[in-house]
């Protein structure tokens, strides 16, 4: 099951289509290469000088006939080592193999080849540069103090769920000029689909410098959803069955579906978009409680009341309940006027919507009232 928790889309594709460290590539590449050539050659030349060791201690024939093939054997490896240097490779186990054999015989191939081996297992454990740069240069990080002041800078809101993006609604309907300008520069800045209404207030303001501010900051958040889309599909084609992909498409094109501050031909298209990519990642993950109610929110704010009662019944019925699913729900019902089941709902789940207090004191009101009628 993937995780239901929101998070950043826009570093999540970032990831994905942030190119790979070609450097480490070729140095690992390279490294087991040259690890692959240097242990070839070490276990040949450490069983020939071997052989050569055992034929003159054994004085089996004339120890100048071993000790020539050894020079021999020598003078081709460092001729090998040196071809490979003058053509530009990295030969760092040839020479060392060529150095040492030549001067110490068997030992001198055999302890390349150790060194080789051991090389071979540390080159796969190591820790890749910009790993072993981050542990010994961390990142900044930031006090609690230090984050409230920057949110407190930023103008964002310490309780989101309650009062949204009321201040910047009060500062675009009350502010001074300067203040207003301040307002658009961080709501462009720090750009929201919550933050429509504030912009929609701007465009009306009655200052023809805000206008044009709030009309250039638009055309810019016009463009900055192009080009995310555009990488959203660009890493949805470098990994196509990348099922967060296809959720992480599904939440972008809902969340401009409703700003108001696109043509409405774009809006309709990322609704009708935002519906079918969360129905497709839907068919892999059909227990995805934020998916499932975000394909019933988006009917029910398309006015398409019996197709989103449809789909929140099931919902209940296969046990994906959340609070604002009944309510949603009910509205349905409501604008149905199938008064009979709203107030079967109602009761159904009257102990729920009561004692819940993140739900307005009003809706809980009504809801009491639908019980009692």
């Amino acid at each position: 099951m993937l995780a239901q928790q929101p998070f950043n889309y826009v570093e999540y594709v970032d990831d994905i289509l942030r190119p790979e460290d070609i450097h480490e590539t070729q140095r690992a590449a390279a490294g087991l290469a040259r690890v692959g050539i240097g242990l070839i050659f070490a276990v040949i030349l450490t069983i020939v000088n071997a052989i050569i060791l055992y034929v003159i201690l054994s004085g089996m024939m004339a120890p100048a006939i071993p000790l020539i093939v050894h020079v021999i054997i020598s003078i081709a490896l460092c001729i090998f080592a040196y071809g490979q240097y003058k053509a530009g490779m990295d030969v760092p186990f040839m020479g060392l193999l060529a150095l040492m054999s030549s001067v110490a015989g068997v030992f001198g191939s055999a302890g390349t080849l150790l060194c080789i081996f051991l090389y071979g297992i540390f080159v796969v454990q190591n820790t890749v540069f910009s790993e072993w740069f981050r542990l010994i240069f961390p990142p900044d990080s930031m006090t609690e103090p230090e984050r409230v002041y920057g949110r407190i800078i930023a103008g964002r809101d310490e309780h989101p769920q309650q009062y949204d993006v009321i201040p910047f609604l009060d500062v675009m309907e009350l502010g001074s000029t300067e203040q207003k300008h301040r307002a658009l520069s961080k709501m462009t800045m720090n750009f929201h689909p919550k933050l429509a209404p504030a912009f929609m207030v701007a465009l009306k303001d009655p200052n023809n410098a805000i206008r044009v501010q709030a009309a250039t900051a638009v055309a810019k958040i016009e463009s900055d959803f192009m080009k995310t889309l555009a990488n959203i599909e660009e890493a949805r084609a470098k990994q196509p069955n990348n099922e967060t992909l296809k959720l992480v498409t599904a939440r972008f094109y809902d969340d401009y579906a409703w700003t108001g501050l696109m043509d409405e031909e774009r809006e309709v298209l990322n609704q009708r978009k935002a519906i079918a990519t969360y129905k497709s990642f839907l068919q892999h993950e059909p227990n995805h409680a934020e998916a499932t109610a975000a394909v019933g929110r988006l009917l029910f704010r398309g006015k398409q009341w019996q197709e989103a009662a449809d789909w929140f019944e099931q919902m209940l019925q296969r046990g994906l309940y959340t609070p604002n699913t009944v309510l949603w729900y009910m509205e349905c019902l409501w604008n149905l006027g199938d008064y009979a089941r709203l107030r079967q709902i109602a009761r159904q789940y009257t102990a729920d919507i009561r004692d819940n207090e993140t739900i307005p004191k009003e809706v809980r009101e009504s809801v009491a009232l639908w019980v009692a009628a």
